[in-house]
């Protein structure tokens, strides 16, 4: 552990297991209330994670969680979100997450990806951390009073996002981008007393870039088209919509149809805001459910296929593993009692 006088407070880990009695002592030593963690008949002495953590308040204001690591066990995580911004970088691994009633998914499978999302009231958040599930990446808190401040809060664009609770964006970073969060991930080339001082300027300059780029600045991917507060309902709309399907499969153009815009502008803007397609979030929707009926119905695996929308239940067991880590009959030999 470090915890240099000269650059923050930094907790990191080395790249080892991690047991649950490791990660609680460093949530603990965190600035926020310490989160509560959630798996089957987990004991202190049991590996959680497998790989690096990363845990740092600056003396900026802001907090740096960074974590190279593969999920040991399905891990949920409850934590009370003060308000704020996340400014997150994925470079690898999936990421299953909640504020309040709000459900993100975020995946790096087929690149890297930003995710920012904001917290304009407080929320209870939770993290859904699947076992097998590798996790490359960092997010960083970025308190109020920062986004009070006066330039920040003159920028229209960053005002109305930050006042938006549950409002979340995301894009393919640049190859800059992409290094910053490898230095901030990776092990770093500095001895402790100035370990601080390396993560907090690269932390600084990250979060410049991406605001720069939500704000409609420069190397902005979406052309300075960032959605707008109609956008974001309509979006929401469209999330809301699928999450009621409960196992159908309606069609592009009646999702469309249903949040009133083309397919188009559904397909851009859904991407803007979640980082995918509607097709891969509501696919990903349906995987989540036919593994609830396997844990908690205990349906065969035949159904759980037919649930996700698959014909063939050994290409349902591929692609299920390939997700969760574990295969559909393991899955239903858990069995969840709720």
């Amino acid at each position: 552990m470090t915890k240099p006088d000269d650059g923050g407070r930094a907790d990191s880990l080395p790249a080892a297991c991690l047991t649950y009695r490791d990660l609680m002592g460093v949530l603990r030593r965190g600035d926020g209330p310490v989160p509560a963690l959630t798996a089957p008949d987990l004991k202190p002495e049991d590996p959680v994670l497998h790989g690096r953590f990363r845990l740092m308040s600056m003396r900026c204001g802001l907090s740096l969680h960074a974590t190279d690591a593969t999920d040991a066990v399905d891990l949920t995580t409850h934590a009370a979100a003060k308000p704020g911004l996340t400014v997150a970088l994925f470079l690898r691994g999936d990421a299953d997450i909640s504020l309040g009633d709000r459900r993100f998914r975020i995946t790096a499978g087929t690149g890297p990806k930003v995710f920012l999302l904001a917290r304009a009231e407080p929320d209870l958040f939770i993290r859904r951390g699947m076992r097998g599930n590798r996790v490359r990446k960092l997010s960083i808190n970025v308190p109020p009073d920062w986004l009070a401040d006066d330039p920040l809060a003159a920028d229209r664009r960053l005002r109305l996002f930050a006042e938006t609770h549950g409002a979340s964006a995301g894009w393919a970073p640049s190859a800059g981008q992409i290094r910053l969060a490898e230095r901030l991930t990776g092990p770093t080339p500095y001895r402790p007393s100035l370990e601080g001082l390396y993560l907090e300027s690269h932390a600084l300059e990250l979060v410049a870039e991406l605001l720069a780029v939500l704000s409609g600045g420069a190397g902005d991917p979406s052309g300075g088209r960032t959605p707008g507060e109609r956008d974001l309902a309509r979006i929401r709309r469209v999330r809301d919509y699928l999450h009621a399907q409960d196992g159908a499969c309606p069609r592009l153009e009646d999702i469309a149809r249903h949040a009133g815009m083309s397919v188009s502008v559904l397909q851009r803007l859904f991407r803007a805001v979640y980082g995918t397609t509607v097709a891969d979030y509501h696919r990903s929707l349906r995987m989540d459910r036919a593994r609830r009926l396997l844990e908690r119905d205990g349906v065969t695996v035949t159904e759980a296929a037919y649930a996700a929308g698959y014909d063939n239940p050994a290409n349902f067991s591929t692609a299920f593993k390939r997700r969760f880590g574990l295969s559909p009959r393991e899955a239903r030999a858990v069995r969840v009692v709720v």
